[in-house]
């Protein structure tokens, strides 16, 4: 009886965070970079049920007369890697990437990794992403400073004023889906996604003047979301069920 209080309670607990993972997809639906996170919940592994006989001897037997399971909990959140649509903004400080790959940025102490590409220049005349993280090239930050003209080629190649200042990286990872959320577009490496490689530099394909979209599609993740939200009832359900059954035997049987 117990038990299914406890299974009702973890499924719950996993429907609540698929919500909430369907409400933060949603919220950047329209957010140029992002990547939508998917809830990935596993069952508990099974335990084994024992029956304990006390013949009168004083020695105690055990039998085991099978397995249970103990619910479910969530596994992880994992990142979903598929491209976001690219579209054309002909700001020539906006570049989206054209297959794999990440662009490393810095906040001064620890580097992270984005697939958003609409760039800027900050105080100091350097290119950053929207939440201030500069962008890290081949040597370094690129600085174009106080130049007239800036141009992004398709090879990461940066130009201020028709001189080459810089290029910017890409890097990748042998298992990006678990990268770690940083941010709506910010991710960090983890033990699991790998370190971060580099791509060569004749790989780096950027489309300048344009941004990759956010991966998430609304109809589904509205989707997702009311089954989760209906699941969530019926465990609600199940629970209440289980309370009051348990109730009744503690008033028939005593505490």
């Amino acid at each position: 009886m117990f038990r299914g209080i406890y299974g009702s309670v973890a499924a719950m607990l996993v429907q609540e965070k698929a919500v909430d993972v369907a409400s933060n997809n949603l919220a950047n639906a329209n957010t140029s970079g992002f990547s939508k996170s998917l809830a990935v919940a596993k069952a508990f592994p099974e335990v084994k049920l024992f029956r304990n006989e006390n013949p009168g001897s004083g020695d105690i037997s055990e039998e085991i007369v099978g397995t249970v399971g103990l619910g479910v909990i969530l596994s992880e959140t994992a990142v979903n890697t598929e491209p976001g649509t690219i579209r054309e903004t002909g700001n020539p400080l906006d570049c989206a990437i054209r297959g794999e790959g990440y662009f490393q940025v810095s906040d001064g102490k620890n580097n992270y990794y984005t697939r958003a590409g609409n760039l800027s220049l900050d105080s100091e005349g350097n290119l950053v992403t929207p939440s201030g993280m500069t962008i890290m090239g081949n040597g370094g930050p690129i600085t174009p400073g106080e130049a007239s003209t800036i141009e992004i080629r398709s090879d990461g190649s940066v130009l201020a004023e028709g001189t080459e200042i810089g290029k910017i990286s890409l890097y990748r990872f042998t298992s990006p889906s678990y990268l770690m959320r940083r941010g709506s577009t910010l991710l960090s490496e983890t033990g699991p996604s790998g370190p971060p490689e580099e791509i060569d530099e004749e790989d780096v394909d950027l489309l300048t003047g344009a941004l990759e979209g956010s991966n998430v599609n609304i109809v589904e993740e509205m989707t997702r979301m009311i089954e989760a939200s209906r699941a969530y009832e019926a465990a609600s359900k199940a629970f209440e069920s289980g309370s009051e059954s348990a109730r009744k035997m503690i008033e028939a049987f005593g505490s």
